[in-house]
């Protein structure tokens, strides 16, 4: 019974890498095509980085950063550029005091004001009477 199920894990494991090798095969495709089109120049390029990455023995290294540049196009990325820009100082190991927080948008509001207010006396707008 324990073979089975280290069996079963064992097998599992290597499905979920054939399905990531798939994967990768069709973004090295979408990325090659999107680039370089698709010429025959395209297609030995494919060939090359699909033996590069699919079959070579250091296809660990790219699956894993496969893995990562995924996950980080899935917003991994977007969160750790939040916490720093919204953190500034946690994330630089400071105790977060007042450096880098972010302002309020007043001076932004009052820019525009001021910029409405030059436009309107450069091109004012006709005065329509009132309706009857």
């Amino acid at each position: 019974m324990i073979d089975f199920l280290l069996f079963s894990f064992i097998e599992f494991g290597r499905d979920m890498l054939l399905v990531l090798k798939i994967f990768m095969l069709l973004a090295i495709i979408a990325f090659v095509w999107q680039h370089l089109g698709k010429g025959p120049v395209a297609i030995v390029i494919i060939i090359g980085l699909a033996y590069l990455v699919l079959m070579s023995p250091y296809s660990w290294f790219f699956e894993s950063a496969f893995i990562i540049m995924t996950l980080l196009m899935f917003g991994v990325g977007g969160i750790l550029i939040d916490f720093v820009f919204a953190f500034p100082g946690i994330a630089a190991g400071g105790a977060g005091g007042g450096e880098g927080q972010i302002g309020s948008g007043k001076d932004l509001s009052e820019r525009s004001n001021r910029f409405d207010q030059g436009r309107q006396r450069l091109h004012p707008r006709p005065r329509v009477p009132p309706p009857i």
